[in-house]
C-alpha cells in the first residue's frame, strides 16, 4: 500500500501563485503550471493578491514564484496576500494541510537578496505548511541568470512532486510535443449582456467568460508640459527631462515613482498583423473566452485587462501585449505548435531544451532579439489570432522615480522625471530600443497620460525624517530620487540637517544632471548641501563614486557616526551598489576591523538607515 501522504493522479490539483513587478515571476509560474499539467494536475495560476488564504488548503499542492523589490519588499501584487499571512489569529496548524514549493527571483546586488521569498518560506512553515524541497533562490547576476537557476530547480521539484503524488499505473506524463489545451482564447463578440460576456466564434456559443474583478490600480491623468533632451546631441545617451502636470493635486514624497504603461509602435503592430495574416480580424471587436470555467478567482486572466469587456486585436497588440519582449524559452515551445515546417519546429524546440541553454542565450538573450524579430525569422509559424493572448506576454508598466520635491511639486500638481532613453547596438549589430522609453521620447508636449503613483519605495513616511543628516550617493539618472530629497529638505529651511551628495557620471559637460542647480543650492542661506562629484571620463585615470568615498574618509565617517544619519544609494543595479557598500565598509574599518565594519553596515541596513533604490 502507498503511504497515506501519497495521492493518485486522478483527483489532484495544484495552485501556482506569483508575485511580480516586471513579469519574470509570472513567466516562471506559467512554466511551472505547464509542467504540472503534464503530470496530470488540474492547475490554476494567478496573482497572489487575487488569492484568498483559505484557497491554499483546497489544493493538494501550492507553488509560489516570487520576486523581491525595493528594500526586501513583496511585489505590489503580493502584499495583500502577505498581510493575510501575518494575521494574529492564525495558528501553527492553520496551513498544516498545505504542501508547497517556492522559487524566489532577485538580483544579488540588492542587500536584501530574495528576502520576500525567504520570509514567505519561513511564515508558511510557522503556520504548519510542509515544503516539498528547499527554497530555490534564483539570481539575475548568476552565470546563467534566473533562467539557469530555474532549469536546475525544476527537475528536482518534479521529482519530489512525483514522489508525493505518483502517476497512476500505466499513466505517463503528457509529452512536451503535445499542445496543452488553452485556458484562455480570444473570440469575436456577438453579444454582451453584462461584464461577463457571452463570446462567440464563427457563430458557436462557448462557455461564458468572467472578466477579472481585480481592477487595475487607481490611475490619474497628467499632461506632458516638457520633454527636453538634457544631454548633448553627440552624447552616447539621450536622457530626457519630463515635466508632467496632474489634473488634480496628488500627494507624493521622495522615493515615490510614476508607472507609465507604454504603447507599441504603430509600425510594429502593423508589421505583426501582416506577418501573421490577421488583417481580416485586426479591427473587429473581440473579448476573452475561458475554456475551463472554474470559480471566479480562477477566472482571472491578468489585472492589466481587468474590467475590459471588449477591444480590437489591434488595440490588444498596441496597448497590452509585449510584442517586442525578449522571448522566454516557453515562447519557442508555444510557437512550435503552429508550424508545419519540421526544420523550424525542431529549431524552436531546441531552444526549450535545457542542454541547449547557451544556444538559447546566444540567439535570444544576449542579442536582445525581440519576439517580433523571432517571428520574422520563423516565417512558417502562423499563430491563430484567437491564441495571441497565450503567445505574447502582457506589457508591464515601467516605473520612473520622481525627481521633484519640495516647492518643485507645486502643491502636488507637478511631477518631474529624468528618463534615460534605452537605445543600443547588440552583438548582431541591430539597434535595440526600450519599448517605454522609445514611446516617451516621441511624445509631444500636450499629450495626456494615465499614470499610477507607487509609494512602496518611499524613503521616509514622516516629514520629520528629512530633518536628519543624509549621505546621498548616486550615479547617472539615479540622481532623480536624490534631487527629490534635496528639495524636500530645502522646504524645511534651517530645520533641514546637513546633506552630502556624492554623485558620479562620465563628464561634467555631458551628464552632470542638475549640476547648475547644485551650485545655486549650495550658496543658498537656507541650504545645508555639500556636493562631491566623480566624473569618470574627464581625466586620464578614471574616478568613480567609491573612490570619492575613500578620499573623503573623515567626512563620511563623521556622517555615519551620527546616530540620526541616513545613507541612500540610487542608480544602476550591479557593480555600483556593491562597490559603494565596500567603500563605506572600508571607511568604517579604519581604526577598527573588517568584521566590525561589516556589522556596522548590516546594522544600518537593519535599522533602515541604509536604503538602496537601484534598477
Amino acid at each position: 500500500m502507498s503511504p497515506p501522504e501519497l495521492q493518485s493522479a486522478s483527483t489532484r490539483s495544484a495552485l501556482v501563485l506569483y508575485g511580480t513587478e516586471t513579469g519574470n515571476a509570472q513567466d516562471v509560474a506559467y512554466e511551472i503550471s505547464q509542467s504540472l499539467e503534464r503530470l496530470h494536475f488540474v492547475t490554476a495560476s494567478r496573482e497572489l493578491d487575487a488569492t484568498p488564504l483559505p484557497d491554499l488548503i483546497h489544493h493538494d499542492l501550492v507553488v509560489f514564484a516570487i520576486s523581491t523589490t525595493g528594500q526586501g519588499d513583496f511585489p505590489l501584487n503580493a502584499r495583500k496576500f502577505w498581510q493575510s499571512l501575518l494575521r494574529k489569529k492564525l495558528t501553527a496548524s492553520s496551513l498544516v494541510r498545505v504542501k508547497y514549493g517556492i522559487i524566489g527571483l532577485c538580483d544579488s546586488s540588492y542587500p536584501k537578496f530574495n528576502l520576500a521569498a525567504r520570509k514567505l518560506h519561513k511564515r508558511l512553515q510557522q503556520l504548519g505548511a510542509s515544503p516539498l524541497l528547499d527554497l530555490c533562490e534564483a539570481d539575475e547576476q548568476g552565470e546563467e541568470g534566473t533562467e539557469g537557476a530555474f532549469l536546475a530547480w525544476l527537475p528536482l521539484f518534479q521529482e519530489q512532486v512525483l514522489a508525493r503524488f505518483p502517476l497512476q499505473d500505466g499513466q505517463l506524463p503528457i509529452p512536451s510535443e503535445q499542445k496543452l489545451p488553452s485556458r484562455w482564447t480570444l473570440a469575436k463578440v456577438s453579444h454582451l449582456s453584462s461584464l461577463n460576456g457571452e463570446l462567440s466564434q464563427n457563430g458557436s456559443q462557448p462557455a461564458p467568460a468572467r472578466i477579472s474583478n481585480v481592477y487595475p490600480e487607481p490611475c490619474f491623468l497628467v499632461v506632458l508640459e516638457r520633454n527636453d533632451r538634457v544631454t548633448p546631441n553627440d552624447h552616447w545617451q539621450d536622457v530626457r527631462f519630463l515635466k508632467l502636470r496632474a489634473v488634480r493635486p496628488i500627494d507624493y514624497m521622495p522615493g515615490d515613482a510614476l508607472a507609465i504603461r507604454p504603447r507599441n509602435a504603430v509600425e510594429d503592430v502593423e508589421q505583426l498583423i501582416r506577418l501573421s495574416e490577421w488583417q481580416d480580424a485586426a479591427d473587429t471587436s473581440i473579448g476573452l473566452r475561458n475554456a475551463f470555467p472554474l470559480s471566479d478567482a480562477d477566472q482571472i486572466y491578468d489585472s492589466a485587462l481587468a474590467g475590459k469587456k471588449t477591444f480590437t486585436l489591434r488595440e490588444l497588440l498596441t496597448e497590452y501585449l509585449d510584442i517586442n519582449a525578449i522571448p522566454r524559452r516557453s515562447f519557442f515551445a508555444k510557437i512550435a505548435h503552429f508550424t508545419d515546417d519540421e526544420m523550424q519546429k525542431e529549431r524552436a524546440l531546441e531552444f526549450t531544451d535545457p542542454q541547449y541553454l547557451d544556444e538559447y542565450f546566444d540567439y535570444a538573450t544576449r542579442p536582445r532579439r525581440s519576439i517580433l524579430e523571432v517571428l520574422q525569422e520563423f516565417h512558417t509559424v502562423k499563430i491563430p489570432w484567437q491564441e495571441a493572448i497565450n503567445i505574447f506576454p502582457i506589457m508591464r508598466p515601467r516605473q520612473f522615480s520622481v525627481a521633484s520635491g519640495g516647492s518643485l511639486k507645486e502643491g502636488g500638481q507637478v511631477f518631474e522625471l529624468l528618463v534615460a532613453i534605452v537605445k543600443y547596438r547588440t552583438v548582431i549589430k541591430r539597434i535595440r530600443e526600450g519599448v517605454c522609453t522609445r514611446y516617451l521620447a516621441k511624445l509631444p508636449v500636450g499629450t495626456t497620460l494615465n499614470v499610477v503613483l507607487h509609494t512602496e519605495g518611499r524613503f521616509h513616511s514622516q516629514t520629520s525624517a528629512f530633518e536628519r543628516p543624509h549621505l546621498l550617493i548616486g550615479g547617472g539618472t539615479g540622481i532623480a530620487p536624490l534631487r527629490s530629497i534635496i528639495y524636500e529638505k530645502l522646504r524645511l529651511g534651517t530645520h533641514g540637517a546637513q546633506s552630502t551628495l556624492i554623485f558620479g557620471c562620465r563628464n561634467a559637460e555631458a551628464d552632470y544632471f542638475f549640476g547648475s542647480e547644485w551650485s545655486e543650492v549650495e550658496q543658498r542661506k537656507d541650504s545645508a548641501l555639500r556636493v562631491i562629484t566623480a566624473f569618470s571620463r574627464d581625466q586620464e585615470s578614471k574616478v568613480y563614486i567609491q573612490d570619492r568615498i575613500r578620499q573623503n574618509t573623515d567626512l563620511v565617517k563623521q556622517i555615519l557616526a551620527d546616530l540620526d544619519s541616513m545613507v541612500i544609494v540610487c542608480g544602476s543595479s550591479g557593480a555600483m551598489p556593491k562597490a559603494v557598500r565596500e567603500a563605506l565598509k572600508d571607511v568604517l574599518a579604519i581604526g577598527s576591523n573588517e568584521t566590525d565594519a561589516e556589522q556596522a553596515i548590516a546594522y544600518l541596513e537593519k535599522t533602515a538607515r541604509y536604503k538602496q533604490e537601484t534598477w
